[in-house]
């Protein structure tokens, strides 16, 4: 009796060391492959993604050429490039069922708008993620959490995400066929999916857009402003026509982004 106990302690001990042996060759591909594969079901545009590569030993690691496509429509080659990003994982929790991810770091991000004031290619990967997420969770209510807490699969806690020193490459027709690039602000994230049900990667991606939307609103919205008082001027001795053309730049900047707000029930 006491043999055939060490023999299934044994067994399972082994089983063990080949699950972590097999986790720690195939976890750069399953991450990579999640990346490319999941991120398009969510934001609706194509995701490249050069390389992964994360120890499962100290859970530190880094993903390399991430470039965000745009939606149908959109002419410009790509909404988002990232050269590198550097993460940091919490190990054991890659065995569990809430991925710990201690820190996501991205620096000198390329962000392209493309767009005009009745809409944009980040306006409308926002409202794909945000449709995806409704979808999954169901719709949020007036104080905007979800009808369900949870949903099946991994969850995620990520503890810090930092995006710093991004730029914004702005392709407008305001701009008559001109190109601009503006800094992007620092952004700094805290505390996602902390406690016991931790969250979606969906909701990441929605709660990540949803303040580089914000920021991005306020950097074109001062740019825009400075630009739209210069057209402005150099189109005073113009025309009429092409005035007022000048002043609608300025009309409709707070919109830039937003999108209708659905009506509270």
């Amino acid at each position: 009796m006491k043999n055939n106990l060490v023999k299934i302690l044994v067994g399972l001990a082994v089983v063990a060391v080949i699950a972590v042996v097999a986790l720690v060759l195939s976890l750069n591909s399953i991450v990579k492959n999640g990346v490319t594969s999941f991120g398009p079901e969510v934001i609706k545009a194509p995701i490249q993604l050069d390389g992964v590569s994360i120890s499962a030993f100290s859970g530190g690691g880094e993903i390399r050429g991430l470039v965000i496509g745009n939606p149908e429509g959109f002419k410009t080659p790509s909404a988002v490039k990232l050269g590198t990003a550097s993460l940091q994982v919490k190990p054991m929790s890659l065995l569990g069922d809430k991925i710990v991810v201690q820190s996501i770091k991205a620096d000198g991000a390329e962000i392209t708008f493309e767009g005009s004031l009745s809409g944009s290619n980040l306006g409308k990967i926002q409202e794909n993620v945000d449709a995806y997420v409704a979808a999954l969770l169901g719709p949020a209510d007036k104080d905007g959490k979800p009808e369900k807490q949870s949903a099946p699969g991994k969850k995620l806690q990520v503890d810090e995400i930092v995006i710093s020193n991004a730029k914004i490459y702005l392709s407008m027709t305001v701009l008559g066929g001109k190109s601009a690039t503006i800094p992007l602000p620092d952004i700094k994230l805290n505390d996602l999916g902390k406690g016991e049900q931790g969250v979606t990667p969906a909701e990441v991606i929605k709660v990540v857009l949803k303040e580089v939307m914000t920021k991005t609103t306020a950097a074109v919205s001062g740019f825009l402003s400075g630009a739209g008082k210069a057209i402005m001027d150099g189109a005073k001795g113009v025309g009429g026509a092409a005035a007022d053309a000048a002043k609608g730049v300025t009309k409709g900047i707070g919109d830039l982004f937003k999108k209708k707000e659905e009506p509270k029930k």
